[in-house]
């Protein structure tokens, strides 16, 4: 008998794309947003179907004039490697949006924008948490970065695990209406040195986080 070849593995987070509702909070933006209830908390298909990680949960809400989210990371030995300077590398949860989503489009455009929230990595000890915006490459245009008054986090760290919650204001999305436009494409992945990935659906290649035809929808209203 002639023995047959290994076939690669093949990701079945590939095989879906996820449209999900998201919970909507009566809740302003606020620099000091507060913890989201369970109705928010998130799939992360790379644990749940590809057997990767599983050491966060993430809850995302929808409210008057902002996004909030919240990640809850534990089973950590050492403090989050953080950097202010090197925001795409930096431990904490990863947040790619889309506010024009088109199954055409493979590459980012001018309403895609990418931010980075930290429990950690700014101030003059570096133990202060950091929201901040980051470009996408091999995009098709970019948006300017937002203000930082438009983005806001708390985080508190914990022997062992770490919380943070963190809000972007409707104005720091470039083309957001959700009265024509109330569904947008999202990603997330929380990346952590120590612990791993956990993601969305797929891992956070390029090829997943400069495409946004791969990302999953977010009805917003």
């Amino acid at each position: 008998m002639q023995e047959t070849e290994d076939l690669p593995a093949i990701d079945p987070c590939m095989m879906l794309r996820l449209r999900l509702e998201a919970c909507r909070i009566d809740r302003k933006f606020s620099d000091r947003p507060e913890p989201l209830p369970d109705q928010a908390i998130m799939p992360c298909l790379s644990s749940e179907l590809a057997g990767g990680p599983k050491f966060a949960q993430v809850r995302i809400a929808v409210g008057s004039n902002a996004l909030f989210f919240q990640a809850d990371v534990q089973g950590k030995s050492v403090l989050p490697w953080c950097r202010d300077s090197r925001l795409e590398d930096s431990d904490g949860l990863h947040v790619w949006i889309d506010t024009r989503p088109s199954a055409d489009s493979h590459r980012a455009t001018k309403f895609c924008s990418s931010f980075t929230f930290m429990p950690m990595g700014r101030g003059p000890r570096a133990d202060l948490p950091f929201a901040g915006w980051v470009p996408i490459q091999r995009a098709r245009s970019s948006p300017s970065p937002p203000p930082d008054d438009l983005l806001a986090i708390r985080a508190r760290i914990a022997d062992g695990k770490y919380r943070l919650v963190s809000a972007i204001h409707f104005e720091a999305l470039p083309g957001l209406d959700l009265n024509d436009f109330p569904e947008v494409a999202i990603y997330f992945a929380v990346l952590d040195r120590e612990l791993g990935c956990q993601s969305l659906s797929l891992n956070p290649e390029p090829a997943v986080t400069e495409n946004p035809s791969l990302w999953s929808k977010l009805v917003l209203t």
